[in-house]
């Protein structure tokens, strides 16, 4: 039935480790100014190259920042961040 209702069905890939060092930071403000080795890191712990798992990662890095009143990511606001993900 949902076979019948795509008109094109999209095939996605993972992003590879430089795509993520150049999207990410366009994706979100948070990311802009984040260190590429965090950005790195939070790839190989956590988004593994998923547009989608950094969209959460992203969500749970704002609240994160925001609690802590941090101005920018580091890898000890991240591992946080890590525990939250489903």
């Amino acid at each position: 039935m949902l076979s019948s209702r795509i008109f094109i069905w999209q095939h996605f890939t993972r992003l590879t480790p430089s795509e993520v060092l150049e999207a990410i930071p366009l994706f979100h403000p948070v990311w802009a100014d984040a260190d590429a080795d965090d950005i790195t890191f939070a790839d190989q712990h956590a988004a593994h190259g998923n547009f989608r798992a950094w969209a959460q990662l992203t969500a749970h890095t704002r609240t994160a920042l925001t609690r802590t009143g941090r101005p920018r990511v580091d890898q000890e606001l991240l591992r946080w961040a890590f525990s939250r993900l489903a």
